[in-house]
């Protein structure tokens, strides 16, 4: 029996729907999918938890209605669990200790890809929360990658295009913006960048070439695939 991959998403939407959109895209790139049947079934609770991009204010509250939504999840035939948001990484550990399904990390497969990679120095785009949280510098740290913050201001920005692209309001200044911030970032050291926010991907310029960009909505994607079709 074929068990499905479940996603936590909502965090915001439309990185949900990039998501999806993502997943399809690599079954068919990456592991040969043709017909309805060779797709993995994947199950979606998009769940509007309030805002904690930049607060940690309403953390208990999110985390009670993620819980609750795992606890629901794990009634289901499912191959993986995941969270469409970095930020909600924060929640991680506390979310495992109550599910039998194991969660695959959005952190531990982005540092995973920059292991392969042999990256030694990396950036990071991301909210307040999560760089203030350090999911991603301590990760990092274990494996010897020195991570590159942005500047105090330059995280503030950050934070105002991903408000943009959840209200649907970004447009090719939010675009610049994050080119210059991410040339900054290659002028003091990277030779990659992590877009360590789910919206990021969305408003990023495709066309940027300086370093590798690392798009942790794809290399979620990836992973929550390779276990799916181990399992089948």
């Amino acid at each position: 029996m074929k068990h499905a991959i479940g996603i936590i998403g909502g965090m915001g939407p439309e990185a949900s729907i990039y998501m999806y959109d993502r997943l399809i895209q690599l079954s068919i790139q990456n592991f040969g999918a043709k017909k309805n049947n060779d797709f993995p079934e994947i199950i979606l609770h998009s769940v509007p938890v309030p805002d904690f991009i930049s607060s940690s204010k309403e953390k208990a509250i999110a985390f009670k209605m993620l819980q609750q939504r795992v606890t629901s999840l794990n009634k289901l035939p499912l191959s993986s669990l995941s969270i469409a948001c970095n930020t909600a990484h924060v929640l991680l550990k506390d979310l495992e200790k109550g599910s039998p399904v194991k969660f695959i990390s959005m952190i531990t497969s982005v540092v995973k890809a920059l292991q392969v990679d042999s990256i030694k120095n990396v950036g990071i785009l991301a909210t307040p929360s999560t760089l203030n949280s350090r999911l991603y510098q301590e990760e990092l740290q274990k494996y010897g990658i020195k991570s590159i913050t942005p500047h105090k201001e330059q995280v503030y920005q950050i934070e105002n295009v991903i408000r943009n692209v959840i209200e649907g309001v970004a447009d090719v200044h939010d675009s610049f913006l994050l080119r210059k911030i991410a040339n900054d970032l290659t002028k003091r050291g990277a030779d990659g960048i992590i877009l360590g926010c789910t919206e990021l991907p969305l408003i990023f310029p495709k066309s940027y070439k300086k370093v590798r960009m690392y798009d942790s909505v794809e290399i979620l994607s990836l992973a929550l695939l390779r276990r799916y079709y181990e399992k089948v």
